[in-house]
Parts: C-alpha cells; sequence; structure tokens
C-alpha cells in the first residue's frame, strides 16, 4: 500500500528546495576549478521508443534510416575530433576513436539488421536493443574496467536514435552555462568545450571516466556524484562551482554570491601576479634552489612544462595508457610514442617515467575481486608476474632514452623488499643488451630508482641505497600505509594527515640515506604542491618537488620568500607537533605572516 502522506512530504520537500536559496550539495572533485554561472540542464532528450511493428514493405527504409543516422553521427564525431586536434589532444581523439569503432562495428549493424528484419521493428526500437544487448553483457561481467565504458555505448545509443528521430542533442548553452546532468561522455565534454561552458555537475561519473580524463585536458571544473543536485536545482538558476570545497550551491544569496565573486577575482588577480613569478629561479632568499618538476599524466600536459617553466618531468604516469588498451595489455608503440613526446616538450630536461602503477580493484581484469587491494596485486607485483608487460614498458623506455641519452630516470613504484627491485635491475640489463644487439642505441647510463612509499622500505633505506640510483617518495601512498588511514574513505578522512611526524620521519630518514650515500631523493606526491608542505619538506632536506604544472607558480612564490633558516624552522616545529590542531595552529601563523610577505612583493610589482 502506498503511503500517500510520506510522498506528498517528499513531493513538499522538493517543490521547497526548488525555491529556497543557498542549497549546498557535497560531492567529488574531478577537476579542480571554481566557477559562478547559469545552469544548465543537460539531457539527452526523451527516447521516445514505439514498440509497435512496421510493414514488412518498410522494413528496407528502416535499415536506410540506420545508416544515415550512422553516417550523420560519424560526421559529427570527425568534426569533434577535429577540434581535439586543433589542442593536440591526443588522449581525446584516442577515446573519439574508440567510440568511432562502437559506430562502425560490423557486429552492431548486423544485430540491428537482424533484429528490422526479423521482429519488423522501427529503426531506433532495433538501435535501442542492440546497444542495450552490449550494455547488459557488460553488467553482467562485473569489470569494474568495463563499466566506464556504459556512458560511451549508452551516448551512441541516444545520439543515433535522436538523429533518427530527428532530434537535435546539444543546443549552443552560452558562455556562462554550468551543466547539471546525470552523466556525460566523451563526446559532450568536447561539445561543452566548443561551447564556452563554464563548468561540470554530475550525479554519476568516475575519476577515471572518459569523460573526467578529457574534461581536465580541456580544463573545464567538474564535480562528480553530486547525487541530489537534479533533485534541487531548476535551469536557469545561479549556481556556484566548489571544486575545492567539493561541493555545490545551487541559487547562491547575495552574500554568498558576492563572496564567492571577491574569491574569483582575487584568483585572477593572484593568477596575473604569479605570472611574474614564472620566469624567475626557484631559489630561497639566501640562494638554495629547489628543483620544481612536472608531474605528467597526459600528452596534451607535456605543453604545460614549458609554459610553466618545470625543470624536467619529474613523474611520467605510464598508467592513463593502459585506459584505453584494455586490461592487462599495452601497446609498445604508443608507450614509446607517448614518452617521445614527453621528451621533446620538455627541453633538457630529466624525464622520471614511473612504470605501470595501478591496482588489482581498477583497471585489470582478475578473475577475483581483492578483499584489500591497496594491499594486494598492484604495482611492481603486478610487472614481476606479468613479464611481458615489464619487458614491453623497459623496451619502449630504453628505445627512446636511447635518442636521448643521460636525461633518463625510470621509477620503480610499490617496493616493499630489495628482492623486487633486484628483479627489475636484471630486467632491464637483459633488455638493454638485448637491444643493444639489435643495433638500437642504448644508453647505459638510464637511472634506475624507487618509489618509497611503503613503511618497510623508509624503515630499510640504507639497505636499498647501495643498490639504487636515486628515491622519490610517494607521500600519497606513504601516509596511507604509514596511518593505515583509505586515503579515498571519507569516514576517517580527518586521520589522512600527510604532515604527521610519523609520515616525516620517515621522509627524513630517507633524505639521511640520501646524503649519506649522494643519492638525490625527490617528492612526487600532492604534497609537494602545498606551498606550506612544500617548505617544511625543504626544511627536511628535500631539494626536488615534483607536482602539476600550473601549481609550480605558487610553490615558486613561497619559496622565493623564505631563507633556509626560516624553512628549517618550519619543519621543526610541524616535527615537534602531537596533535593535528598544533599543526594547523602552526599553518596558520605561518599563512598570516605569509601574506603579509605577499602583499610587500605585490607592491614591488606594481611600483615596477
Amino acid at each position: 500500500m502506498i503511503n500517500t502522506n510520506k510522498k506528498h512530504t517528499q513531493v513538499s520537500m522538493q517543490e521547497e528546495n526548488a525555491h529556497k536559496p543557498n542549497i549546498r550539495r557535497n560531492g567529488i572533485t574531478a577537476v579542480t576549478g571554481l566557477v559562478m554561472g547559469i545552469a544548465r540542464i543537460y539531457t539527452r532528450g526523451n527516447i521516445n521508443i514505439n514498440p509497435d511493428p512496421v510493414d514488412e514493405a518498410r522494413l528496407p527504409d528502416e535499415k536506410k534510416k540506420f545508416q544515415q543516422a550512422r553516417k550523420t553521427v560519424g560526421m559529427t564525431m570527425e568534426r569533434l575530433s577535429d577540434f581535439a586536434d586543433s589542442r593536440n589532444d591526443s588522449d581525446t581523439r584516442d577515446i573519439m576513436n574508440a567510440q568511432y569503432e562502437i559506430l562502425n562495428d560490423p557486429e552492431l549493424e548486423t544485430m540491428v539488421y537482424q533484429l528490422i528484419d526479423q521482429k519488423s521493428v522501427r529503426t531506433e526500437k532495433a538501435i535501442y536493443d542492440a546497444f542495450q544487448h552490449y550494455i547488459d553483457l557488460i553488467k553482467s561481467a562485473d569489470k569494474s574496467f568495463l563499466v566506464s565504458r556504459l556512458s560511451d555505448l549508452r551516448d551512441m545509443r541516444d545520439r543515433l536514435i535522436h538523429n533518427v528521430q530527428q532530434l537535435a542533442v546539444i543546443a549552443s548553452f552560452g558562455k556562462d552555462a554550468v551543466m547539471v546532468s546525470e552523466d556525460v561522455s566523451p563526446i559532450e565534454v568536447i561539445t561543452f568545450a566548443r561551447n564556452g561552458v563554464k563548468g561540470i555537475i554530475c550525479t554519476a561519473g568516475g575519476l577515471t571516466s572518459h569523460a573526467s580524463i578529457i574534461a581536465n585536458a580541456m580544463g573545464i571544473p567538474m564535480i562528480i556524484g553530486a547525487k541530489s543536485v537534479l533533485r534541487t536545482v531548476q535551469d536557469g538558476d545561479t549556481i556556484i562551482l566548489d571544486g575545492y570545497g567539493q561541493n555545490v550551491i545551487v541559487r547562491p544569496d547575495d552574500e554568498t554570491s558576492s563572496s564567492y565573486t571577491r574569491v574569483i577575482k582575487r584568483q585572477k588577480e593572484e593568477d596575473k601576479f604569479l605570472r611574474h613569478v614564472i620566469e624567475k629561479p626557484p631559489e630561497t632568499l639566501c640562494g638554495t634552489r629547489i628543483e620544481l618538476q612536472a608531474n605528467i599524466d597526459f600528452e596534451d600536459e607535456v605543453l604545460n612544462i614549458n609554459k610553466y617553466r618545470a625543470e624536467g618531468i619529474g613523474l611520467l604516469r605510464t598508467d592513463t595508457l593502459l585506459m584505453n588498451a584494455g586490461p592487462l595489455t599495452m601497446d609498445r608503440s604508443r608507450q614509446e610514442e607517448f614518452c617521445q613526446t614527453a621528451y621533446s616538450g620538455s627541453g633538457s630536461g630529466m624525464v622520471t617515467v614511473r612504470l605501470l602503477d595501478v591496482g588489482g580493484d581498477k583497471l585489470l581484469n582478475i578473475k577475483s575481486k581483492e578483499a584489500n587491494p591497496f594491499l594486494g596485486w598492484r604495482g611492481v607485483r603486478i610487472l614481476l608476474d606479468r613479464r611481458e608487460l615489464l619487458q614491453s614498458q623497459l623496451e619502449a623506455i630504453c628505445r627512446v632514452a636511447g635518442r636521448y641519452p643521460g636525461r633518463t630516470r625510470i621509477l620503480v613504484p610499490m617496493i616493499s623488499n630489495l628482492d623486487e627491485f633486484l628483479e627489475v635491475k636484471k630486467e632491464l640489463a637483459d633488455m638493454q643488451g638485448t637491444l643493444d644487439k639489435r643495433g638500437v642505441p642504448v644508453d647505459r647510463k638510464v637511472k634506475l630508482g624507487i618509489m618509497v612509499e611503503v613503511p618497510s622500505v623508509a624503515l630499510q633505506i640504507r639497505q636499498f641505497a647501495p643498490h639504487v640510483d636515486f628515491f622519490s617518495i610517494g607521500t600519497n601512498d606513504l601516509t596511507q600505509y604509514t596511518l593505515a588511514v583509505d586515503r579515498g574513505n571519507n569516514l576517517i578522512a580527518s586521520l589522512y594527515q600527510p604532515l604527521h611526524p610519523a609520515v616525516l620521519t620517515f621522509i627524513s630518514m630517507t633524505v639521511q640515506a640520501g646524503e649519506e650515500f649522494d643519492i638525490p631523493v625527490a617528492v612526487c606526491g600532492e604534497l609537494a604542491s602545498d606551498p606550506f608542505a612544500a617548505l617544511v619538506l625543504a626544511g627536511l632536506g628535500i631539494r626536488e618537488l615534483s607536482m602539476t604544472p600550473r601549481l609550480i607558480p605558487k610553490v615558486k612564490q613561497a619559496v622565493r620568500l623564505h631563507d633556509l633558516e626560516e624553512i628549517k624552522a618550519i619543519s621543526k616545529k610541524v616535527m615537534s607537533c602531537n596533535t593535528r590542531s598544533e599543526r594547523e595552529t602552526i599553518r596558520a601563523e605561518w599563512r598570516e605572516a605569509y601574506e603579509l610577505k605577499l602583499k610587500e612583493e605585490r607592491s614591488k610589482i606594481i611600483a615596477l
């Protein structure tokens, strides 16, 4: 029996929310940024599928409709692909090619034709049923790496049906538009970018979905997982997407709008101010140099290396190549092309290539799920179990390294004992020998190092030192493993503390071993991009920091406005803290003093 009172209450709440100002909804930041604009509710339209059969004489016409729809959608995709090419965005182009393959799959055509012939259904019904067959197969397979493809399939299905029914898919939304939708596809993100959309908010979606990847490449702030936002927002409402606070504000009142307007204005002023820093060296007031390098995920980001004057690549992630390749398969030529782009776009700087670092819970096609994938089959453990994958990566890296001698560092992830590293070291030597015999130029000066992210390595760092060429500290996982805190679990988010004394102690131990054995030590985790934390790390002796390129100016500015004694004093204070509140107090005190330094620096620039 239906509880009409409860239903009435829910409807009343929705009606109230439809007019209530300042409604906040939490989400997950997929692409960082802060924008305020006009909410545009985006749906793919109402798909009206007529189940009634058609006359046999009309069946050939139904097939022609499918052919025409496929041709028109294909032409649209080609135009969108050209737009991606104009941005030198090969990752987006690869995704577009994958969708194009779906569109032109002969099995899809065969199934659509069979449904039309055998069941006398209309074209849109045949398209819907054919795609639903593939969608059901993916759902039943229970493979997490395939789930992200569902959005691609649904998008292609709806576009074909819309074309058949002569429906417009995406109109021009205006330059102030912030799209609000259940989910979006890669094609839609590209189309939004072409129309100057300011931001994207989704109730569903994933951080590793194609749409999120392309939104990041296109520089569009994006929040996913804002589950109830569609029940509270109306088309045309003013809306704020706060990627820093991971929330959405619907119909902000005057006070909130004014507050965020001031923040956005300050951000624009800060960006202008930081442009003056880009060309200056990353040195402290006393002349101590801190190398600021780039973390790179995609080829399109390589352009930012020079833009923000990064001193080489401190972390070239190869994991993203697996997203388009399928489970445990990576094309060597594609890896080689990716590395080639990174080397050619990074001047004469060092390039640190991290070997594949994914977990069994994400991109890999394994038969059973792991109870705790973060402590399971990931990183070097996968590479040593699947030697062909390791050898393919090493061959691609070595081939490119031979063209750029003296610039290559290979980083091995998820090392927990020395045996693992020695196995990789042997594989590298064997690959270099094999290529040498084939007459391929080989750089024998390639450096091989390890990620320090597991406490067992930090505790035995002096045992590793004689065998490695460099250390790179992954503060994300080191914090997670040291404090036993899943950094993706919102229930215990407050316990994830990268500046915890235990974490800093492991970092300090690594630095000391580096100094003792004359081995470079870098930090490539997210901690390096936080100006305050960067100073703490520098105070511990870190002289290489790697981060997202666009964050380099902020860190550089902080380095340039302190001398080494100040920096060491900050580190000492943080190391002596027993509680999080004590550390936050020190950060707040530093921030207050730092703002005065920034104000003085701004006045000097204005005076010039």
